[in-house]
């Protein structure tokens, strides 16, 4: 699945075949990639433009396949990321959002400290934030707002952690990290 700077298109990854496409997402711009949960595709279409749910289909499809919009401090670098049945996402200048993935009803919303470059991930119930400054927020992956944890590397961070093994890896300008027992 891939966001174009004016639609949003499924490939068959082994014939590169279109599944479908839904065109006229007017935008132009788009850093964020997409992000898959259950039957829906979460897409921003970048330039603080709206967060869609779409479910996909056959063919080219019509603004019936979007299942709910979101507009309110979306992203334009940071991809959004899916703990169950909830959706985080932050802004580029520090709006963290919780949203139902499948109604887009929003749960919390706080402000962190500093820009963001990196998407948020997820793993053992908790969300984990970080900024371009190397300041990582842990939160609960709940519907509640529960700031778990602040922790610093000194380091500018814009790249996305990576999860292995139980372990955070975060590339910095001067070092990787490796965070874990």
């Amino acid at each position: 699945v891939v966001m174009g700077g004016n639609q949003l298109d499924a490939y068959d990854p082994r014939s590169g075949e279109q599944i479908w496409r839904l065109p006229g997402l007017v935008g132009g711009r788009t850093v964020t990639g997409p992000t898959l949960a259950r039957d829906l595709v979460f897409a921003t279409r970048g330039m603080k433009g709206p967060l869609l749910a779409v479910r996909g289909g056959r063919g080219e499809l019509d603004d019936a396949a979007i299942v709910w919009k979101y507009e309110q401090g979306t992203p334009d670098t940071c991809c959004p990321v899916v703990w169950e049945k909830l959706l985080f996402m932050i802004s580029d200048n520090g709006i963290a959002q919780c949203l139902d993935a499948q109604s887009g009803e929003l749960r919390w919303r706080e402000r962190f400290t500093g820009d963001y470059k990196a998407s948020p991930v997820a793993a053992d119930g908790r969300v984990y934030f970080v900024n371009t400054t190397g300041t990582c927020t842990v939160v609960a992956a709940s519907s509640r707002f529960e700031r778990l944890a602040e922790n610093q590397v000194e380091d500018e961070t814009i790249a996305s952690p990576a999860l292995s093994d139980g372990r955070i890896y975060l590339r910095g300008r001067k070092s990787l990290y490796c965070i874990g027992e």
